[in-house]
């Protein structure tokens, strides 16, 4: 049996029913990892004694007759932006290289009382600040499907992860993208969830107001499962939502006949490249055999580099002077460091008129989502980009006008909206693409149902990266 090819949910189910020891789960991924990982650059820190130490608690439990949720035993990853106890958190900076936090994050602590070992932790760009995974401390993370391209980022370490099978399922985080440019770089399923839903402390940072920690899984109910574990309130996050919270594998279930369906190319602003549009197209049709109805509209958004821009960069610099030493711009990555002079050329009207443009923002996005269940459209104006680039630098053998254009994901981290990526196709170059799904305000449950039936009618989880192959041969 290989192991790295079942799901979460098979898994967990094998180490209830006492089929296979929660230990030799994880000791079968630690030799994935070793074989593969120097090579992808998923994960980052390795924590194979307290994981292994975690799944032998699960199984001795379990001898003693004790029950736990579906996941219990299968092995989790979490970024490394994202607080572990005991275990280096790095923020994907070299100025913290050593930093080892004494709380866990609340998704953390979450997640190890469900009795889920943590490997370790996931790649990801200095303070998540761009969409290609890769910093000064630990160099790149590769893409599994094209290694000379960029898995994407911010949760590039963890999508690579999943894609090449080092682990069945991941924790990512996403302020303007990160769950779902990953996802989509990588061809597995993201889910960015409503704002609030999983609490995000003690990270009082740049992100706070856009980020959205989710799961990044091969199947849609996999990663349904992992946010079940995730999502409640928790008074010490102010924006946490109030209770109760559905299960959202329960809402894997079930059809999405009669829903109203929009597929828009664009999401008003930018170009996108022929292959993108003609794949993504076709993933969105599929819908219509589901059941819905679909047809081709679009909120007309404009593109609001400015307001996303005007929020995060005065907070991120402030972050950056707050926590590191004198001196740090001299060891920070460029693409980061290039937020300093502009910080320092908004005026607090500029602050202000990009919390108003957020709002205007909001209210496009909600009007038109009155009008339709869904809306589907591209993730990203483009296929993957090479590694070591921001992003894509050309959509159509055009050069992109804004660093920001080929995206087409942070317009929903300012509006707070749930949203997830599906696997679209593969590019004639063997590239994935995926398909955004954004859901109305607090309707994570629909957009995970339609993920699942989309999943079921176009099966993704058994087609795999070559490289993920060849370690099991």
């Amino acid at each position: 049996m290989e192991l790295w090819k079942l799901t979460a949910l098979e898994l967990g189910r094998l180490i209830a029913r006492r089929e296979v020891r929660a230990v030799e789960v994880v000791t079968h991924f630690l030799e994935r990892i070793e074989a593969l990982n120097p090579t992808i650059n998923a994960i980052v820190t390795l924590d194979a004694d307290g994981a292994l130490a975690a799944a032998r608690m699960v199984d001795e439990r379990l001898d003693r007759g004790e029950t736990f949720g579906p996941l219990a035993g299968v092995p989790v990853t979490i970024k490394d932006l994202t607080e572990t106890k005991g275990l280096r958190t790095t923020y994907g900076s070299a100025l913290l290289r050593d930093h080892v936090p004494d709380v866990d994050a609340v998704l953390v602590e979450r997640l190890r009382r469900a009795g889920l070992p943590i490997l370790g932790k996931t790649n990801t760009p200095e303070f998540g600040g761009k969409f290609d995974t890769e910093n000064r401390l630990f160099g790149a993370t590769r893409n599994p499907w094209k290694l000379d391209h960029s898995p994407g980022g911010s949760s590039g370490g963890a999508a690579a992860q999943v894609a090449a099978g080092l682990g069945p399922i991941a924790h990512g985080n996403d302020g303007g993208g990160s769950i779902r440019v990953p996802a989509s770089c990588c061809g597995v399923f993201g889910l960015k969830p409503q704002f609030g839903r999983v609490p995000f402390w003690p990270r009082q940072d740049s992100w706070a107001t856009l980020n959205h920690e989710g799961p990044i899984a091969r199947s849609v109910r996999d990663a349904a499962a992992l946010l079940d574990l995730m999502a409640r309130p928790d008074p010490r996050d102010p924006y946490s939502l109030p209770g109760p919270v559905p299960s959202f594998l329960a809402a894997c279930e079930g059809d999405v006949r009669g829903l109203r369906v929009a597929w828009s190319p664009t999401p008003g602003y930018g170009r996108v490249d022929p292959e993108v549009q003609a794949l993504c197209e076709a993933a969105a049709r599929t819908f219509e055999d589901l059941g819905c109805h679909v047809e081709e509209a679009s909120a007309g958004l404009d593109f609001p580099a400015e307001a996303f821009l005007g929020i995060i960069v005065p907070r991120m610099v402030a972050q950056l002077e707050r926590d590191l030493p004198p001196g740090f711009v001299e060891q920070l990555d460029p693409m980061l460091a290039v937020f300093l002079p502009y910080a320092d050329q908004l005026t607090s009207r500029d602050v202000a008129r990009a919390e108003f443009a957020r709002l205007q923002l909001y209210d496009r996005v909600e009007a038109f989502l009155q009008q339709y269940d869904l809306w589907l459209l591209p993730v990203m104006a483009a296929p993957p980009h090479r590694s070591g680039e921001f992003g894509p630098t050309e959509i159509a053998d055009r050069p992109v006008d804004s660093p920001l254009e080929p995206f087409f994901t942070f317009p929903f981290n300012l509006t707070g909206h749930p949203a997830a990526s599906v696997p679209a196709g593969f590019t004639r170059d063997g590239l994935p693409v995926g398909l955004q799904i954004v859901g109305r305000r607090f309707a994570e449950a629909t957009v995970l149902r339609a993920a699942a039936c989309y999943e079921a009618a176009r099966p993704w989880a058994d087609r795999w990266p070559e490289i993920a192959e060849q370690s099991s041969r």
